[in-house]
This record gives C-alpha cells, sequence and structure tokens, in this order.
C-alpha cells in the first residue's frame, strides 16, 4: 500500500492547458485516444477542480509502479479515504475497479469498453483547436501555413518547435514501439490518400523483411485500433480497395523524401471530418462521400475557380446517382457558391471550411 500512499500525496498540476473539445461530463469515462494526443494534459486539468485528497492519480504505463501491489491494495485504500475520483492511466482492463463515485480510465485502444462508462475520443489536434493553441499570429492564412507544417500533436505547437523529421520519427518510435510494427506503418504513410489492399502491402513488405501475412493483418487491426490508421471503404463496395490515411498528415513527410502535396491536403481534411464523427467513403472522382448528409467533398488544393466548374460539371452524373444534395470543393485559395441543375456547390479554402464544420 506504499505505493498507493505516496501517488495519494502527489498533487497533479498542468502548467500548460488550452481547452480541448472534450470534457469529463459523465461520472464514469474510458478515453480513448492515441498516445500524445493531450489525454493526461485533459485529465489533469480537470483534476484542477478537485481537492488533492478527494482523488488518486495512477498512471500503470510507469515503471516505478508494481501493478500486482495496485490490484491488491486499491479497494482497501480507496475505501479507507473515501476517494471521490479513480483515475487510471494506461487501463488495461485485466482487473476489476473498486466502487468510486467518479472513474476516468484511458487506453490507447478503441476496442476496449465497460458496462457503465461513457467512451470518449480525443484525437491530436483538429484545426480549430490547433488556432486556440497559437497565441502569436492572427492572419488566418499564415497559422494555416503554420498548421500544414506543424501537424496535429499539441506538443509541437506548445513550445514552439521547428518540425524536423527526425523529430517525427522518433515519435512514431514512441508510438509504435516494435520494429516490425514501425515498417509496416511506414509503408503505409508512403501510400498515403491512395487506394490500397493488404495484399499489396504484403507483397512489398515480404521483400524487404520477414513477416506472414497473419502478422500483418494482426498489426495492421491494431493500427486502426488505435487511430494510427484510417481505411476509407468505396461506398457500397466493402471489398474494394481502400483509401489509407494517417493520424498526422506530416508523417509521410518524415519517412520519405516523395512528396505528394496534394493526397497530404486530403489527408488534412479526412482527419477534420472523422474528429467530428462522421461516416466517410469515397467514390470515383469524389474524394469524400457523407451519405447521411447527400454531401460530396472534392479536395482540390491549388485550382481556379473555372478549371473547378468543368471538374463538378463532368461528375454530375456521378452526384445525381449518389442523391448528392450538397457539394464542398476544399481548396488553398478559391471561394464561391452557385448553384447547377439542382446542386448545391460551395468552395472554400480550407480554413473557412474547417471552421464551419
Amino acid at each position: 500500500m506504499k505505493t498507493l500512499q505516496l501517488l495519494y500525496e502527489v498533487s497533479c498540476k498542468n502548467s500548460f492547458f488550452i481547452d480541448r473539445k472534450i470534457t469529463f461530463e459523465h461520472a464514469k469515462v474510458i478515453l480513448h485516444g492515441p498516445r500524445k494526443s493531450g489525454k493526461t494534459h485533459l485529465i489533469f486539468d480537470h483534476l484542477s477542480r478537485y481537492e488533492s485528497k478527494e482523488y488518486l492519480y495512477i498512471d500503470l504505463a510507469d515503471e516505478r509502479i508494481d501493478k500486482a501491489e495496485i490490484i491488491d491494495y486499491l479497494e482497501t485504500f480507496v475505501r479507507q479515504n473515501s476517494l471521490q475520483l479513480l483515475v487510471i492511466e494506461s487501463f488495461d482492463f485485466s482487473f476489476t475497479l473498486p466502487y468510486v463515485p467518479e472513474i476516468i480510465l484511458t487506453t490507447p485502444f478503441t476496442c476496449k469498453t465497460l458496462e457503465g462508462f461513457h467512451n470518449d475520443t480525443l484525437y491530436p489536434l483538429d484545426f480549430e483547436e490547433f488556432l486556440a493553441f497559437d497565441k502569436k499570429h492572427s492572419n488566418i492564412e499564415h497559422l494555416f501555413n503554420l498548421y500544414t507544417n506543424y501537424g496535429t500533436f499539441p506538443q509541437y505547437i506548445q513550445h514552439g518547435e521547428s518540425i524536423e523529421a527526425k523529430s517525427i520519427q522518433e515519435l512514431l518510435h514512441i508510438l509504435l514501439k516494435e520494429s516490425t510494427r514501425f515498417l509496416v506503418y511506414k509503408r503505409f504513410c508512403e501510400l498515403q490518400g491512395t487506394k490500397v489492399s493488404l495484399f499489396q502491402i504484403y507483397n512489398y513488405l515480404k521483400s524487404v523483411t520477414k513477416i506472414s501475412k497473419d502478422k500483418l493483418y494482426a498489426i495492421t487491426s491494431e493500427l486502426v485500433d488505435e487511430k494510427l490508421l484510417f481505411f476509407v471503404e468505396k461506398f457500397n463496395q466493402p471489398n474494394a480497395n481502400k483509401k489509407v490515411f494517417l493520424l498526422d498528415f506530416t508523417f509521410k513527410d518524415a519517412l520519405t523524401f516523395k512528396k505528394d502535396f496534394l493526397r497530404r491536403f486530403e489527408n488534412m481534411v479526412f482527419l477534420e471530418l472523422i474528429k467530428r464523427d462522421k461516416k466517410v467513403f469515397y467514390e470515383e472522382g469524389i474524394d469524400f462521400y457523407l451519405p447521411e448528409e447527400s454531401l460530396a467533398i472534392l479536395c482540390v488544393g491549388f485550382a481556379t475557380t473555372e478549371a473547378i466548374e468543368m471538374r463538378l460539371q463532368k461528375l454530375l452524373p456521378t452526384f445525381w446517382s449518389l442523391h448528392v444534395k450538397r457539394v464542398e470543393v476544399v481548396t488553398l485559395s478559391s471561394e464561391s457558391a452557385k448553384d447547377i441543375e439542382g446542386l448545391s456547390f460551395s468552395i472554400f479554402p480550407f480554413w473557412e471550411w474547417a471552421l464551419q464544420l
């Protein structure tokens, strides 16, 4: 019980915190999210609302902690100190929790859940959250340029670091932990925004490392569950090749010298959608299709209004077949709105589009 007493005496303070879009509104919460997405900062801010003797904070990833001791004495300790809030980070769901009025658990795995707990997911920053983190600049286009360079992880914006490929590589080694996982993820990063099949990935990887299909499928499943990797299906064709997107749009450039800004931009748009729990598909010629909203989204980067309208005209039969009512074109410059044959078309620069979602 000595370890629990030592943890109980530690006051959890947050030296730097900017509001995120998630708040703890339920008594019992499982906070899912990739490592380094800001879960601990969010929790420490919440703990500031309590007296230090009302809560116990445990991080099972702390190498100083003996988990067996925690399991043996936790229930007794909670009862003796009449705790109101128990926080366990890196919870592995391997033991039964004692009764506490409020409980917050964190895990990188979205497949993990418990009856009676509300589930939330904390991603790294979306564009709107990024704006809150940067207090030095006010010009929206300049802030967007910073966002494209910094990426989405709070630690880089917080310290105002110049992001180098080596720094992101080090972060990825922390997130992935194991060399085979790193190789698999690196290959997915190289294919950012393209249509892939696991069989294609396997054929490539077996030429550079020893890996079985089962191992590849297991690692890929883990990466998806940890929100490091996302697959977008073709609408109504679940067996077709899927488009692959990454947790952070800067990852590819940190792992390869091959640049493709439009794919990176598409990944940026995708992250804004997925962080708002949008159900997303793709179609031929359409980057993202949201059937629940009868909405099609195109990512064009730099393009003239005339070029965009020509592309829209060619896609009219596809829009009609999908019963699309609205089309949003996300750009890096153009802005306009009009109706074409009964369909509503809006062209936004990214910074305006993201903030109106």
